[in-house]
């Protein structure tokens, strides 16, 4: 395999996955806002460690990822269980598929 198929593999994996966004929908509920605040929050609300990596990456606005404009639930599944620079891999056996799902589902229903 050549060195350029070998580094488009991640994007293709989040092209996949973005086409995948609304295949399985959760309802949005209550649990995703507390999950995400509970498991999330430490380092992905206002002066967390996310919020702050983020704010060098992303449009003004947007480093938080409650007040993003536009999150597909599907890329936050993949960057969650795959990881993504600073953002660590996060395995089912610390957050259930359940509670990636819900949490997925509230940040994609964000305004």
């Amino acid at each position: 395999m050549s060195a350029l198929a070998i580094r488009s593999l991640p994007v293709l994996a989040l092209v996949g996955a973005l086409s995948l966004a609304h295949a399985a929908e959760p309802a949005t509920t209550p649990q995703g806002q507390e999950l995400f605040r509970e498991r999330c929050g430490g380092c992905h609300l206002e002066g967390g460690f996310g919020t702050r990596v983020l704010s060098r990456r992303v449009p003004e606005g947007q480093a938080e990822l409650e007040k993003r404009t536009m999150l597909p639930a599907a890329l936050t599944t993949m960057v969650v269980r795959r990881g993504l620079g600073s953002m660590p891999q996060i395995r089912e056996a610390e957050l259930s598929d359940a509670e990636l799902a819900a949490i997925a589902a509230y940040l994609d229903k964000r305004p």
